[in-house]
């Protein structure tokens, strides 16, 4: 029975693969173990997909846990995990989170293919302008450089093709992840470990006395993560990190509320690329779903992309009127004209 198990946990893995999924969900049901799989975004149960049936029996769920090293006595708790995955000639990495629930524990595991397409600067959609923005960025004498997005933009994708190009042409990098979502022989990678006390502030701290040529942050979520950016970009040193964010304004005022000085910021960040990933429609069934969008209705996803430079930044930075007491209106009113610059320069 534990082969049998194993064995379609093997085989839907590599289905979800197979599907291009970024995310396997496990949810309890009374039934059993419903399944599904995050493809280009959307959420599907297993067997509208695949051959195999939505529910899978909870030993399923156990034998994802053993993979990830999680505690299979512990389910009052959340845990974290994560293991690698070779199946033939198939390979990628997974991260696995499970949550207690009343029904009983869930999990979701995070499917990272080896293979990707993000390998420069120009694999990544951007326009010709906004390229420039970037490489005027690289070629300054240091500074941050935000991207960010909603959940599941690509914010990180954009930043390991960055880091890639730049490691290619010499220049040293290193990471402050949590976790690592993709383990590279080419950067050093330092991991988040709360437990200890290396934090993202903490690690930040120390990885400036490396003094690396660049230098990425996973993300910028808390005061003091913030202050140590905004000085690292302020000392000469190129910074990259992520904000959660819904426009690419939202990234200067969730900095400000993190306690950063005005003028400090105008000073050190010089460029926020805010994306979102657009659904391709499937040609053939026109987003009704065939055999071959594998009856999901699309095909992939587009990443369309958003840049402030240092310029827009500073002008935003230095209105009279502080950010909080701006107003809704008048805040929307502001982007709302930037936007229409943006869209003529680019």
């Amino acid at each position: 029975m534990d082969g049998e198990i194993s064995e379609q946990v093997d085989q839907i893995i590599m289905a979800a693969l197979t599907l291009g999924a970024s995310d396997l969900h496990l949810d309890p049901f009374a039934e059993g173990l419903g399944i599904r799989l995050r493809i280009h975004g959307r959420l599907l149960p297993l067997d509208q997909v695949t051959a195999f049936p939505f529910f899978a029996e909870q030993s399923a769920l156990a034998r994802l846990k053993v993979l990830a090293k999680l505690s299979l006595a512990e389910r009052r708790r959340p845990q974290d995990g994560q293991f690698h995955f070779l199946y033939g000639s198939a390979e990628c990495d997974l991260r696995m989170a499970t949550m207690p629930t009343i029904r009983g524990e869930r999990a979701v595991v995070r499917i990272l293919p080896k293979e990707n397409p993000w390998q420069s600067i120009a694999s990544l959609g951007l326009s010709k302008v906004m390229e420039e923005e970037v490489k005027q960025f690289f070629a300054g004498a240091g500074g941050m450089l935000i991207t960010a997005g909603k959940v599941g933009s690509g914010k990180s994708t954009t930043l390991y093709a960055l880091m890639r190009e730049r490691n290619l042409l010499g220049e040293s990098v290193l990471t402050i992840e949590d976790p690592v979502e993709r383990k590279l022989d080419t950067f050093s990678q330092v991991e988040v470990d709360e437990k200890i006390g290396l934090t993202f502030a903490e690690g930040l701290r120390s990885a400036l006395r490396q003094d690396p040529d660049l230098l990425m942050v996973g993300e910028i979520r808390d005061e003091l993560t913030a202050q140590i950016a905004v000085r690292a970009g302020l000392t000469g040193h190129h910074l990259l990190s992520t904000v959660h964010a819904d426009t690419p304004f939202q990234v200067i005022t969730r900095l400000l509320e993190f306690g950063v000085e005005r003028s400090y910021l105008a000073e050190s960040l010089k460029l926020i690329i805010w994306q979102r990933l657009v659904p391709l429609v499937c040609v053939d069934c026109h987003g009704k779903g065939c055999t071959t969008c594998h009856h999901v209705g699309i095909i992939g996803r587009q990443a369309e992309f958003r840049m402030l430079g240092a310029s827009e930044i500073q002008q935003f930075l230095h209105i009279k009127t502080p950010v909080s007491e701006y107003g809704v209106k008048g805040l929307n009113m502001f982007v709302a004209e930037k936007d229409e610059i943006t869209s003529e320069a680019t």
